[in-house]
């Protein structure tokens, strides 16, 4: 960087011929501190100059530091401003921008961020050549580098100072997702019960690790690679809490922990054909379970109750006894530890063998246990025969294809109706289909008519009708609608449009009969209207004489009703 920079006295420069410098690590301005600095510069002018370098514009010049006094000398009315023009490069325009702007106490730690990313991406520094160049520790350069992964939204809140940098440093650590969920839970509203607004970060951490993370010790897959892993909070500066640590990454958490498990289950089944993989009600992982049945292995939900096959017993080491005898004494217990696994594991393997017990594969949270139960009647030579593994795995396997049969029919049931068939011509093979459901609707007399024997139950069963429905004449398809809509009208409950369609079927097939029908009871109607209207005509009076002599009927009122029923009385012509 040996002459990168060169300088020329101070000059007067045209606002109107400068331009903010794309390195500028500021990107925002308080405008009351501008307006502030606006005033000051009105009375006593721009105290110290700005530093510009020339464009490839002609007659313009790119602020390197010193935007701020810009625009407070634009807001303050003048029109030029002193500046220093400097012959550099962009590399140097960069540095002295940032190391300008870095220096101000107002930068925000954003900014700060930003400044320190930029410079690292040049390739020019690292951690270590930031930390001497700007005067920080190293430690404080990777806090605020590790800004940078704050999302948008919890970055605004730290610029605008609504969390604190220790907020933002245990938030900073952990995934896109998590970060969103928590500035949606915890800090996207100051008030309120969840808020983690104002809390210390120490409870912070706590309640992240509570809700973010998952203790590594709990799971028994290979786990070397998570030693050195970014998401383990061992490898976080402010995190390290010993053991194998604690991850932040719940998928790629979840996804070891159930291909080690799926391993696991896969093993044992290679070793022991006739195992019965199985799982608890509860507690046990969902999501290997829920593989297993996907890569097509069947799987039972069994009762709790499952016997445990024996833990081997570890042998005691040496180094951990401080005294001689004390091993020893150690080592003869696991002698005899030992001894008594290995009858109890021999006598479960004979009975398993002799069909007294079956061997299961439990799929619990983190790992797949090994367990036996006792077979009812395990004595009983027919009963062994009917429990055996083999034949246990047949059954299973006829009950497998039976589910597979009824999920397709579930399956289709719900599409179908999303299945565009408007363009479609209406088959033959559907037709048949169609009178395969009206035939539900045969009356019995009609069955000699599709060629039903007459001593033929009324039940025709499905294979009877789909024969009938093959080699139909037109007649006996008539036949079979005309049922159909009869059912359909001697439903007890109809529409007001049902009703109006029988009256016109019943016109169109037996107008004579329905003329009778309608006679008899409209003659009967006809009988009861007139001793209605009867009825209605001798209260019409009394009517009358009431609203006469009732105070609250005006008079007008009296005389109009008076003239309605009789017009061509006294009162009327008065």
């Amino acid at each position: 960087m040996e002459n990168a920079v060169s300088t020329s006295e101070i000059t007067m420069i045209s606002l109107a011929n400068l331009k903010p410098s794309k390195f500028n690590p500021r990107k925002y301005f308080d405008e009351k501190a501008v307006s502030e600095l606006a005033e000051s510069i009105c009375r006593q002018g721009v105290l110290q100059p700005i530093g510009v370098r020339s464009s490839d514009e002609s007659g313009i010049y790119e602020i390197i530091y010193g935007e701020r006094r810009f625009r407070a000398s634009s807001k303050a009315g003048l029109t030029e401003i002193p500046a220093i023009v400097l012959q550099v490069s962009d590399e140097a325009a960069q540095e002295l921008a940032v190391t300008e702007n870095l220096q101000r106490k107002d930068v925000s730690p954003m900014e700060e961020a930003s400044a320190y990313q930029n410079l690292i991406q040049t390739g020019r520094y690292d951690v270590k050549a930031l930390s001497e160049r700007f005067g920080k520790s190293e430690n404080y350069i990777r806090a605020r580098l590790s800004f940078s992964s704050l999302i948008p939204e919890i970055a605004e809140l730290l610029d605008a100072d609504e969390i604190t940098i220790s907020l933002a440093n245990e938030i900073c650590h952990y995934s896109e997702d998590i970060q969103k969920d928590v500035y949606e839970k915890h800090l996207k509203d100051s008030r309120g019960y969840c808020s983690w607004r104002g809390v210390k970060a120490q409870e912070i951490r706590s309640y992240l690790q509570n809700s973010y993370t998952a203790d590594l010790k709990n799971y028994l897959f290979d786990k070397s690679a998570c030693f050195s892993c970014q998401d383990n909070t061992n490898n976080l500066v402010l995190f390290c809490d010993g053991g194998c640590g604690k991850c932040a990454n719940m998928d790629c958490l979840e996804e070891k922990n159930v291909s080690f498990i799926v391993e696991k289950a896969l093993d044992i089944m290679n070793q022991y054909p006739a195992v019965v993989l199985c799982h608890y009600e509860y507690n046990y992982n969902l999501a290997a379970v829920e593989r297993l049945l996907s890569m097509g292995y069947e799987l039972e939900t069994v009762a709790y109750g499952l016997m445990s096959f024996p833990g081997k017993p570890g042998m005691p080491e040496k180094a951990d006894f401080d005294m001689e005898a004390d091993y020893e004494n150690a080592y003869e217990r696991f002698e005899q530890e030992l001894s008594e696994y290995s009858r109890t594991t021999e006598e479960i393997k004979r009975r398993i063998l002799a069909g007294e017990l079956m061997r299961y594969a439990r799929i619990g949270l983190y790992d797949v246990s090994l367990c036996y139960v006792e077979i009812a009647g395990g004595n009983d030579i027919k009963a062994k025969e009917q429990l055996t593994p083999l034949a246990k795995l047949e059954q299973r396997d006829r009950r497998n294809k039976e589910i597979a049969d009824e999920k397709t029919i579930e399956d289709v049931r719900k599409q179908i109706r999303d299945v565009d068939m408007a363009e479609s011509k209406f088959g033959a093979d559907e037709d048949k289909m169609v009178y395969f459901f009206l035939m539900s609707s045969l009356r019995h007399e009609h069955f000699k008519m599709v060629g039903l024997d007459e001593s033929h139950s009324a039940y025709i069963s499905d294979e009877e009708k789909l024969n009938v429905v093959s080699n139909l004449s037109a007649k006996a398809k008539a036949v079979i609608r005309r049922d159909f809509l009869i059912s359909k009208f001697q439903e007890r409950y109809i529409s007001e449009t049902a009703k109006s369609l029988l009256l016109d079927f019943a016109q169109k097939h037996m107008p004579e009969e329905l003329a009778n029908i309608k006679k008899t009871h409209y003659d009967v109607y006809k009988k009861r209207h007139k001793r209605i209207e009867e009825r209605k005509a001798a209260l019409k009076p009394a009517e009358i004489t009431e609203q006469t002599h009732n105070p609250e009927t005006s008079a007008s009122d009296t005389s109009n009703t008076h003239l309605a029923v009789n017009p061509h009385s006294n009162e009327s012509a008065a």
